[in-house]
């Protein structure tokens, strides 16, 4: 049974920012099956797509590498994005049970849910957060999963490191969702109604 998984980018036989994927699997399985030899995704990994198109290359792992799928993939445009406390919700590890997450998404008209603690910002249903102010960008202090996209801009330092509130919101002009498969390719700038957040894709 597979009960995490990881989603590698992979384009014209590269896998982007692979040793930040295997730390994280190898740490989950450490952390939560209590296993200490580490596995190297690479040996898992073989019929690869042999055109250039831009693949989200998904893992299904648990104590072993179980399953491995290449699908083509296409960034989502954004709209509106609804605010929501999500209590005790914890998502620290990346579980291949994402039904609160879907769901949160599936009962609104909204193409996404940023998730909040106690009023401070956390992550969106399948992403990471960025915030520019004009000069930086930002991501939350606080997150539901330590993504490896935004885990790599941090070492990097293009990202810096606040806790943001859903009141702080105005201090930023930009808004941009970022995961292995997301860069800043679309960037957004955004305004702030009640709960909803209402995008602006930049040209």
């Amino acid at each position: 049974m597979s009960l995490f998984f990881e989603t590698v980018k992979y384009q014209k036989g590269e896998f982007f920012l692979m040793d930040y994927h295997a730390e994280r699997l190898n740490r989950t399985r450490f952390e939560k099956l209590g296993l200490r030899n580490p596995i190297n995704p690479i040996d898992f990994l073989d019929k690869l797509p042999e055109d250039d198109g831009l693949y989200k290359c998904r893992m299904n792992y648990a104590e072993g590498i179980s399953k491995v799928t290449f699908k083509a993939y296409k960034a989502a445009l954004h709209q509106k994005v609804l605010l929501k406390e999500c209590g005790d919700y914890d998502y620290s590890f990346k579980y291949a049970d994402r039904v609160y997450l879907n769901n949160a998404v599936s009962e609104t008209d909204a193409e996404d849910v940023i998730f909040l603690k106690n009023g401070k910002l956390t992550d969106a249903s399948y992403s990471n957060l960025a915030f520019f102010d004009g000069t930086d960008w930002f991501t939350p202090k606080s997150y539901l999963l330590k993504g490896v996209k935004r885990q790599f801009l941090i070492d990097s330092g293009f990202l810096k490191v606040k806790e943001i509130s859903k009141g702080d919101l105005t201090e930023y002009k930009k808004i941009a969702f970022i995961n292995a498969m997301r860069d800043f390719e679309l960037v957004y700038s955004f305004t702030l109604d009640n709960n909803e957040i209402h995008l602006t894709l930049e040209s």
